[in-house]
C-alpha cells in the first residue's frame, strides 16, 4: 500500500514535468516547449523533486519490507509454538484447572484426575472431526476446557496444534493458520479475543476456507460472557464492535452446552473410576456443586476467602482478591500489577473496617492469596508478577455492588484499547456515567468504534439530544461509506429513533422506526432479530406517545413472530412480554397485565435466576400493578422487598433509584408525606450524585419531590421552584418531553 502510493505521486510529478519514466531532469532542457530560462530551473527542480521521491521510495520500501520481516518473525513465532495433538500431554498449559491433591491421594497422584466421560464427549469428538468451528460454552470449571482436550486428542491426534493468545497478531495468526492443511486452533477463554482490534468474521472464514485442508478452530468460553453477545439486550447498543463479536459466534452455530452439575449417568461414571479417590469424593454432593469444580477446589477457595475476612485471618489478603475479582468485572481480563491492586484493595478493605480488621503485611497476604489450595489453584493466579483473580470467582451470584471507586482508579491506570472494553463492562453493568468517562477515554485515542460507543453511552447518561447528533453524523459517515443498506448504518438509524424517544420527540421516533422496519425486513428478513427489535420498540414508542390501544395490537402481533424466529427463552421475546404487560395496564386491563406480567416472572426466575437485573425489573413492575388494583400496603412490602436485592446485587443504580423513587411515590399516596418526603429527598442527592443533576430520573424525582413538600410551603415558595424546575427541564429534555409538559401543567 505504501509503495503504491509513493509510485502513484511520483508518476503524476514525471507527468507533470513531462519527464520519462526511466529518464532524469536533465532531459528536460531540450523541451521546445518551456519558456526561455526555464529550462535550468526545471531541470534543478525535476532533479531534486527525482531524489526527494526516489528517497521517499527507498524510505516506503524500507519500512515496507521491516513490516513483512516483522510479520515472517511473528509467523515464525507461531510455528514454533505448534506441536503435534498427539505430543500435548500438559493440559493445565491449555487451560484445564488443576486438581487438588488430597493427603488421601495415592503417592505421584497426578495435577489432573483420570479423565470421567461426559455426556456430550462423542458429540465434541464428531464435530472435530467435521472440522470448523466448535464452541463450548459453560460456567467456570464446568469442565469446558478437559472435554475440549480430550476430545481433540481423541479425534485428531495426528493434527497440528496452535495454542492461540489474545496478545497474538491476530492477522498474522489467521495468515499462518491459512497455510496450514491439518491443524486445530486452541482458543481458551475466547471472549477475550472478541474485544476491540480483536478477531473478525472474514478471519474466521480464512483460518477455515480451502481445498483439502481440514482446520478445526476448538474454543471455549464461560457463558455470562456468551450470553453477553448471544441475545441482544435492550441497554446494549448495536455497536460495531459487539455485532462483530456476536458474527464470530454465529458462525460457530450452536455451541456445545456443558452443564456445570453432572449429569447422574457422568456422576455414575465418575464414582466407578475408583482408581482416583478425588473423584470419589467429589461425587458426594452432586446436587450442590459440579464435579469439575470441587476437583479445582473452586468451593474450597470460596469459603477460604468468605472466613478470611474475619479479624486475625487474612483481611488484606481478602481485600485484595476482592479487588482482583472487581478488576475482571470491570472488563480487564490480564493480570494485573500490585501496583493497582494495593491501591484498589485498600477500597474493599476500608469498607469492611480498615484497622479494626487488624490486617497482615501486604507480603503476606500476597502469599495467604496465591497459594494453592491442596495443590490445585489458588485465589490469585501470579503471572511473572501481577496476579489474575480465579476465574470461578468472578461469576458467582450475589456478589456486591463494584464501589464506585473502583472504577475510577482502574480508569486511571489503564491504556485506552483497555479502556473501551471497561466501558462495555459498565455498559452491561448498566452503569452509564462510568461507561460514557471509559469510551470518552478511548474516542480520544482513536480506538475503533469508541466514538459510536461513547454516542450511545452519552445517551444512556440523560443526555439523549446530545446523541441523537452524535448519532446523526455518524449515520452519514456509515452510509457514506457501507452504503445505506449496511447493517451497521441501519443500526445507527434504531439508535437515532431510541433517543429521540428518550427525548420525548416519540411521534419522529415512530415515524423513523416505521421506515425502518420495512427496510430491515427488507435487507435482513422479516424474522431477523434486528427487525423484531425494531417492530418492539416501535410499538414501544407508540403507547408512550398516546396510544396504547394500537401498541397492544402490534405486540400481540408480533410476539408469535418473534417467539417462533428466536425462541421462548431468548431476551428479546422476554423483553418484549414486559412490554405487553406495561401495555395492558396502560389501557386499564390491570387483571390481564398481573397475569402477564406473573407468568413472565416465573419464566424469567426459570431462564436468567431470580437475580438477574431483569427479573428484578419484573418484580418491580408486579408491585406498580399490584399498587394499581388498589393494594398499596402490599404494593409498598413487595417493593421493599424488591429493593433489597436491588441493592445488594446491583448496589447504587439507576433501577435501584427508580425502585426507591416509586415507594416514596406510594408512601405519598397512602397519606404518609413526611416519611415520602424524607425518601424522596434521599433519593434525589443519589440522583445528583449518580446521574446528574440534568437526567431526565433525576428531574422527575425533583418534580416529585416538589408535588409532595408542595403542601407544606407557602404558594409563592413552591410556585418559584416549579419555575425553575420547568426551566431545567427546557433547557435539558425540550418543551416536547413529557416531563417538560407536566411541569409546565404544575407550574400554571
Amino acid at each position: 500500500m505504501v509503495e503504491g502510493r509513493v509510485w502513484r505521486s511520483l508518476r503524476l510529478w514525471v507527468i507533470l514535468l513531462g519527464v520519462s519514466a526511466g529518464g532524469t531532469g536533465a532531459a528536460l532542457a531540450t523541451s521546445a516547449w518551456l519558456p526561455a530560462g526555464w529550462t535550468a530551473t526545471v531541470a534543478a527542480v525535476a532533479a531534486a523533486v527525482t531524489g526527494v521521491f526516489a528517497d521517499e521510495t527507498r524510505t516506503a520500501l524500507s519500512a515496507h519490507h521491516q513490516q513483512r520481516h516483522a510479520a515472517a518473525a511473528r509467523g515464525r513465532e507461531l510455528a514454533a509454538r505448534t506441536l503435534r495433538v498427539r505430543d500435548a500431554v500438559d493440559p493445565i498449559s491449555l487451560g484445564v484447572h488443576p486438581a487438588a491433591l488430597r493427603r488421601s491421594a495415592r503417592q505421584g497422584a497426578t495435577r489432573v484426575p483420570v479423565f470421567v466421560k461426559r455426556d456430550r464427549f462423542d458429540d465434541v469428538v464428531r464435530r472435530i472431526r467435521q472440522g470448523g468451528f466448535v464452541l463450548i460454552v459453560g460456567d467456570s470449571t464446568a469442565g469446558k476446557s478437559r472435554l475440549a482436550y480430550e476430545a481433540m486428542r481423541m479425534a485428531v491426534p495426528e493434527f497440528a496444534l496452535l495454542q492461540a493468545r489474545p496478545s497474538d497478531d491476530l492477522q498474522t495468526l489467521s495468515s499462518t493458520v491459512s497455510g496450514t492443511r491439518r491443524c486445530v486452533v486452541w482458543f481458551d477463554e475466547f471472549d477475550q479475543f472478541l474485544r476491540a482490534g480483536g478477531i473478525t468474521l472474514e478471519m474466521v472464514k480464512a483460518m477455515l476456507v480451502g481445498p483439502e485442508r481440514q482446520v478445526v478452530l476448538l474454543a471455549s468460553m464461560r457463558s455470562k460472557e456468551y450470553d453477553r453477545y448471544s441475545a441482544r439486550q435492550r441497554d446494549v447498543t448495536d455497536a460495531a464492535t459487539w455485532r462483530a463479536g456476536r458474527e464470530v459466534l454465529l458462525h460457530a452455530g450452536e455451541p456445545v452446552e456443558l452443564d456445570r452439575l453432572w449429569s447422574p449417568q457422568e456422576v455414575g461414571r465418575a464414582r466407578e473410576a475408583d482408581r482416583d479417590p478425588r473423584l470419589k469424593a467429589a461425587t458426594q454432593a452432586p446436587d450442590r456443586f459440579g464435579i469439575a469444580e470441587v476437583l479445582a477446589a473452586g468451593p474450597e477457595l470460596l469459603n477460604d476467602w468468605t472466613h478470611a475476612w474475619h479479624t486475625g485471618e487474612h483481611p488484606r489478603g481478602a481485600a485484595l482478591v476482592a479487588a482482583a475479582v472487581d478488576c475482571r468485572r470491570m472488563g480487564l481480563h490480564r493480570p494485573v500489577d500490585a501496583s493497582l491492586l494495593v491501591p484498589l484493595h485498600e477500597i474493599y478493605l476500608s469498607a469492611r473496617g480498615g484497622a479494626v480488621l487488624r490486617p497482615e503485611p501486604l507480603e503476606d497476604a500476597l502469599a495467604w492469596a496465591t497459594a494453592p489450595v491442596q495443590g490445585a489453584s489458588s485465589l490469585l493466579l501470579p503471572d511473572q508478577g501481577r496476579y489474575l483473580a480465579f476465574d470461578y470467582l468472578i461469576d458467582l451470584p450475589g456478589l456486591s455492588a463494584i464501589p464506585e471507586n473502583s472504577w475510577e482508579v482502574l480508569l486511571a491506570a489503564i491504556a485506552p484499547e483497555e479502556a473501551f472494553d471497561v466501558g462495555w463492562a459498565a455498559v452491561d453493568l448498566m452503569r452509564p456515567s462510568i461507561a460514557l468517562g471509559a469510551f470518552d477515554t478511548a474516542r480520544r485515542h482513536g480506538v475503533p468504534d469508541a466514538d459510536y460507543a461513547h454516542a450511545i453511552a452519552l445517551g444512556n447518561a440523560g443526555q439523549p439530544l446530545a446523541a441523537v447528533h452524535l448519532l446523526r453524523q455518524l449515520h452519514q459517515e456509515r452510509d457514506a461509506l457501507l452504503g445505506p443498506d449496511h447493517p451497521d448504518t441501519l443500526a445507527a438509524r434504531h439508535d437515532i429513533a431510541r433517543y429521540l424517544a428518550e427525548a420525548g420527540r416519540l411521534s419522529e421516533a415512530v415515524v423513523l422506526l416505521d421506515r425502518l422496519a420495512s427496510d430491515r425486513q427488507r435487507v435482513l428478513g422479516p424474522r431477523h432479530t434486528a427487525t423484531l427489535v425494531t417492530r418492539s420498540s416501535r410499538a414501544r414508542f407508540l403507547r408512550d406517545s398516546g396510544d396504547a390501544p394500537q401498541a397492544l395490537h402490534l405486540f400481540r402481533e408480533l410476539l408469535p413472530t418473534m417467539t417462533a424466529a428466536l425462541g421462548p427463552a431468548h431476551v428479546d421475546v422476554l423483553l418484549a412480554r414486559q412490554e405487553l404487560g406495561r401495555t395492558l395496564g396502560h389501557i386499564g386491563r390491570t387483571s390481564d397485565a398481573l397475569t402477564c406480567i406473573t407468568e413472565l416472572f416465573e419464566d424469567q426466575e426459570r431462564i436468567l435466576g431470580a437475580a438477574h437485573p431483569h427479573t428484578l425489573s419484573t418484580r418491580f413492575e408486579l408491585a406498580l400493578l399490584v399498587a394499581r388494583s388498589g393494594d398499596l400496603p402490599q404494593a409498598i412490602r413487595t417493593l421493599q422487598a424488591v429493593l433489597g436485592d436491588q441493592e445488594r446485587v446491583l448496589g447504587l443504580h439507576s433501577r435501584t433509584l427508580s425502585t426507591r423513587h416509586q415507594l416514596g411515590r406510594l408512601l405519598a399516596q397512602t397519606g404518609e408525606p413526611e416519611r415520602a418526603l424524607e425518601v424522596l429527598s434521599a433519593v434525589l442527592r443519589d440522583q445528583e450524585r449518580f446521574h446528574g443533576a440534568s437526567h431526565p430520573r433525576t428531574l422527575a424525582t425533583r418534580y416529585d419531590q416538589l408535588l409532595v413538600a408542595r403542601p407544606t410551603q407557602g404558594a409563592q415558595t413552591a410556585a418559584v421552584m416549579l419555575a425553575a424546575l420547568q426551566e431545567d427541564c427546557l433547557r435539558a429534555l425540550g418543551s416536547s418531553h413529557p416531563l417538560t409538559r407536566a411541569v409546565t401543567t404544575a407550574a400554571t
